[in-house]
């Protein structure tokens, strides 16, 4: 038969709202990248003619440069896109049509086979989802019966096939049933698929329940009881990973806009680059160096060195998730982020025994890049650098200068959960290798002065 294969797939700006509880918008938005993107590579591999039916220009954009037909729809539902998708088969001539959803976690080809295999002989094969929904639709023509997707839509496709006089089958296949809505689902899918924790694989466990942080809060105490209430239970070789932010609240280091008085060179910074004079006398007395002040965007920029030898925008100085009544507010890095990590550290270690590692960490530009990345800023235990020089690469080469920055590779792994719109502050990272060095400090990855050479 000649097959045609309709992939549907929302706006992954639009998509996975039911996941909100548990992931922010970036990764929601990733997430439903992700499994489209696996989709779509799968049904690549058949001998079909395949076609992405969307609203979204970006997702038509990523069918076509992977050789799939885009269907460009207006996103008045599933039923709509999936008219969509029968008007695009016919004009194709094709005898049958795969109706599919992009976001099915796990496309298994052996279980593709038995439905279309099913198809041999049933006019319609429906690919029910565990909830009793459906998946995946198969049509021998393209217009056997109308669309019914919605709640219990398994029942009603069947039910349609029967008016009609068509053929039917209902198949329940054990991955293709699946599907990522709920964080019900999401985290039944982590128990049937997750393999063992080894050298190889790694889970990010979000630590949720943290209180709006004050001045003076026994910072450990709290992750502690979080960790607990959660039912986590910290095992030897977890690192736990912390925003800054609650870190500088329970240090005190929120300060008053209005408690800066400009200095002449905050005057004149602030006049060239057109920011507030307050805001760039905060930004000079927490800095060691101003390597670039340039009027960009409605706020200027100003790239500094911070006193403890960070290079980024205004000192690390945030004013972004202070709370509700922090108007005209300023955050400050920590003092000494290490000492932070290790205060945090020693309360772990006195409840759930160890080692286990800290890292604080905050987000950082990048040089010649867009976008920020979540970076260590403070340690303990865990080394900030591992010096690879001596061991050999996949191929037995021995290495001679290769430097994994450790700590900002697990920041950077957590990060993916401790979005600005997540209220996720503290992330456990369980399952990889370390080895503990108390001595580590964050500022082991920066370069000497000296080997800047881009100054």
């Amino acid at each position: 038969m000649t097959l045609a294969v309709a992939i549907l797939m929302k706006d992954p700006a639009q998509a996975k709202t039911r996941l909100k509880p548990v992931l922010g918008s970036d990764a929601r938005e990733r997430l439903a990248l992700l499994m489209f993107e696996n989709t779509l590579d799968h049904f690549l591999r058949l001998p079909a003619r395949l076609a992405v039916v969307t609203p979204s220009d970006r997702i038509a954009g990523i069918a076509r440069a992977r050789g799939a037909a885009a269907v460009i729809e207006d996103g008045n539902g599933i039923d709509a896109a999936a008219e969509a998708a029968r008007r695009w088969a016919l004009a194709e001539g094709a005898a049958s049509l795969l109706v599919v959803h992009a976001d099915i976690p796990t496309l298994d080809e052996s279980e593709i086979a038995t439905l279309l295999d099913a198809g041999n002989t049933r006019a319609v094969v429906i690919g029910e989802s565990i909830d009793g929904g459906t998946n995946a639709i198969l049509l021998t023509p393209p217009d056997a019966i109308g669309f019914r997707f919605g709640p219990s839509s398994a029942a009603a496709h069947e039910a349609a096939a029967r008016s009609a006089g068509r053929t039917v089958a209902r198949l329940r296949l054990p991955f293709l049933s699946r599907d990522l809505d709920t964080p019900d689902d999401l985290r039944a899918f982590a128990s049937i698929s997750a393999p063992p924790i080894d050298a190889t694989a790694l889970a990010l466990l979000a630590v949720r329940g943290i209180p709006e942080i004050r001045a003076d809060d026994d910072l450990g105490a709290i992750i502690s009881e979080a960790l607990s209430a959660a039912g986590i239970d910290l095992e030897a070789g977890d690192i736990v990973v912390v925003a800054q932010k609650i870190v500088s609240k329970s240090e005190a280091r929120l300060r008053r806009l209005d408690d800066f008085a400009p200095s002449s060179r905050a005057l004149e910074i602030a006049d060239r680059i057109g920011k507030d004079a307050r805001k760039v006398e905060a930004i000079l007395s927490e800095s060691a160096d101003v390597l670039r002040a340039e009027r960009m965007g409605a706020d200027g920029l100003l790239i500094t060195r911070h006193r403890a030898g960070w290079i980024c925008a205004n000192a690390g100085i945030d004013e972004s998730n202070l709370g509700s009544d922090m108007g005209g507010m300023l955050m400050l890095l920590p003092e000494d982020a290490d000492a932070s990590a290790r205060r945090i550290r020693d309360r772990l270690e006195h409840r759930f025994s160890g080692p286990v590692g800290v890292l604080v960490t905050d987000t950082f530009g990048r040089p010649w890049r867009n976008g920020l990345v979540n970076v260590a800023i403070g340690v303990a235990g865990v080394p900030a650098l591992v010096d690879w020089a001596g061991r050999g690469d996949a191929y037995g080469r021995a290495l001679k200068a290769t430097l994994p920055a450790l700590a900002d590779e697990v920041a950077a792994a957590a990060g993916l959960l401790m979005q600005k719109d997540a209220g996720v502050p503290v992330v456990v990272v369980r399952g990889l290798e370390w080895t503990d060095r108390p001595e580590a400090s964050a500022r082991d990855v920066l370069r000497p002065i000296a080997q800047e050479l881009f100054q």
